[in-house]
């Protein structure tokens, strides 16, 4: 009987001890966008800040960013596109398309790339003597990182 009463208060304790885990990482989490792999706004405020653009830097800086991303959002959609038609070829297997639709996703996603590398060459442009050693700086670092994840 007393192991009995033991065992409902220790069970009684974790649950407890559950449910305040699980409130403090609810109600403790950091706001989506925060840190490495945040949101393009908060890419753009990071680089503004740490690069301190001047207000005609800035506007420059918010141009070039708007025509990358429309050019993003392209690319994105063409990469669906051909994702779909390449899926929908394993249901079809009197055509032989696979092949070429790899090629083709493969030249969209060096197209995405390649307006990357455009965008951030625009960037630094965009950047006198100083502000260019610390986009590269910033640049190196972002890059070491990607290749942390691999």
């Amino acid at each position: 009987m007393n192991q009995i009463k033991t065992f409902k208060i220790l069970v009684v304790v974790l649950a407890i001890m559950n449910v305040s885990l699980l409130a403090i990482m609810w109600f403790h989490r950091p706001p989506m966008g925060e840190g490495p792999g945040g949101r393009p706004d908060d890419m753009n405020r990071f680089l503004v800040h740490v690069l301190r653009l001047n207000e005609a830097q800035r506007q420059q800086f918010d141009s070039l960013f708007d025509e990358h991303q429309q050019k993003l959002d392209a690319v994105k959609m063409r990469g669906r596109e051909l994702h779909d038609l390449l899926f929908d070829e394993l249901a079809n297997t009197s055509s032989n398309k696979s092949d070429s639709l790899i090629n083709l996703i493969g030249e969209n996603r060096k197209s995405g790339e390649k307006a990357l590398f455009e965008h951030l060459a625009k960037v630094r442009g965009l950047c006198d003597e100083k502000q260019k050693q610390e986009f590269d700086r910033i640049i190196k670092g972002a890059m070491g990182r990607m290749g942390e994840r691999k």
